[in-house]
């Protein structure tokens, strides 16, 4: 980019930024859609969130004036033709990609292939656009939007968010982890639909000549979004229902739905993240019988079972694990004794080890909100998923151990997470 186009460009968007440092972040908005350095995959959704914010930010309010950001929606054009190109690159071959792995493993052949065959039609597309400049005919830029596969776009996504829905509900492991994989291949096509159309939109707009169908493929930009966002809603908004998948899915495992929460600036709620939370030190007791909480014993091991006493072995700390607090996933760490961590046996019985455990003690923690204050939990060591925690009684005496019944989870296994 030579200086009078970085010059030209700085003036146009001053405007976007009348209510901060205007010319600042002008001159860091040309760096960025300038600089094309890096390559691995968290530059190119790095690039692409700002890209898209800066479009969103064009786009907002009233129609934008004709001609008014023409250097910019060239600029963002060559982004798009960058990442878009590099995106496709760093893609794996269709055999060695992990996700069309799982589908296979799921005997899910036909999904698959239809999947693969609206990834090469999006990327076809986006090659396409990749030729159209500003000296493209009239003729060719009013009709581009007929280049995008809208229909087996359409059919293709609202067929994958049906079978995760679908899924969603299920009361067995392999069923949510299935889920999850439609989930994440979902939000990998929705990206690509999102880029591609943002590219049709920036050519049409910066040309000029057809307004009417300009606004209609920002109307069809509007609507992909909303429905990505009915589908992070219902995966994210927890319920019973819906408890084994909560369990199986993590964010973290499922990089294509990560993304989508950074391009779209998309916070969900998680108590991971939540350093008011983390830091507190807490009473984990029983919703149904509130007077028996969590107690560390200086017997057999450091078993922990259900006390009904508030002492300083009722006391604990949730402690995150750094690379896994999008996931809710936490070691239980005693108070009282804060080298000692809570973890599963393979019996189902909890004790408390005097170092950080394994997956045995690396605790998914599910919040479910409701009407009653304050809110209820389920736990599950990574080990054993949907072997949740709840109260089980044995010759009078109480103890905390793991089941994979949903009913006595409903029953027993539902806890409240206080601070102290």
């Amino acid at each position: 980019m030579d200086k009078t186009t970085k010059e030209r460009l700085v003036k146009e968007l001053r405007v976007l930024f009348a209510n901060g440092n205007t010319e600042k972040l002008a001159k860091e908005a040309v760096k960025e859609l300038s600089d094309f350095t890096g390559t691995d995959i968290t530059y190119i959704f790095q690039k692409l969130t700002y890209v898209v914010d800066l479009l969103s930010k064009l786009t907002e309010g009233s129609a934008i004036v004709p001609n008014s950001f023409n250097v910019s929606l060239s600029a963002i054009s060559v982004v798009f033709k960058i990442l878009g190109t590099k995106l496709k690159s760093s893609s794996p071959p269709v055999e060695k990609d992990a996700t069309y792995l799982a589908l296979l493993r799921y005997q899910n052949s036909e999904l698959k292939a239809e999947a693969v065959g609206l990834e090469d039609l999006l990327f076809t597309t986006h090659a396409y656009l990749n030729e159209i400049d500003e000296h493209a005919h009239e003729s060719v830029v009013i009709r581009l939007e007929e280049r995008f596969p809208t229909n087996d776009t359409v059919r293709f996504l609202g067929k994958l968010k049906a079978k995760a829905q679908e899924l969603l509900t299920t009361s067995e492991i392999p069923s949510a982890r299935r889920a999850s994989v439609y989930i994440n291949l979902y939000f990998r096509l929705a990206i690509l639909r999102t880029m591609v159309l943002w590219q049709v939109f920036c050519i049409k707009e910066r040309s000029g000549y057809d307004e009417a169908s300009t606004r209609a493929v920002l109307a069809m930009i509007n609507e992909g979004q909303k429905s990505d966002l009915e589908v992070v809603r219902y995966v994210t908004e927890t319920s019973f229902q819906k408890v084994v998948f909560h369990t199986i899915f993590h964010p973290t495992e499922n990089e294509n739905f990560l993304h989508f929460l950074q391009i779209q600036q998309y916070w969900i709620p998680n108590i991971g993240q939540d350093l008011s939370f983390c830091r507190q030190t807490h009473c984990i007791r029983s919703s149904k019988k509130p007077e028996i909480k969590f107690e560390r014993t200086s017997m057999l091991g450091g078993r922990i079972r259900g006390g009904s006493d508030m002492s300083s072995d009722c006391k604990f700390q949730l402690e995150p694990l750094k690379k896994r607090r999008v996931d809710n996933v936490f070691y239980i760490r005693s108070a009282k004794s804060p080298g000692h961590y809570v973890y599963m046996h393979d019996g189902g019985n909890c004790f408390s080890a005097s170092h950080r455990p394994g997956p045995e003690g690396q605790w998914k923690i599910v919040q479910f909100e409701n009407d009653k204050s304050p809110p209820q939990y389920v736990l599950s060591p990574l080990k054993w998923p949907c072997r949740f925690l709840f109260l089980k009684s044995f010759l009078g005496s109480i103890s905390i151990a793991g089941t994979y019944s949903s009913k006595e989870t409903k029953d027993k296994g539902l806890w409240e997470i206080l601070d102290l």
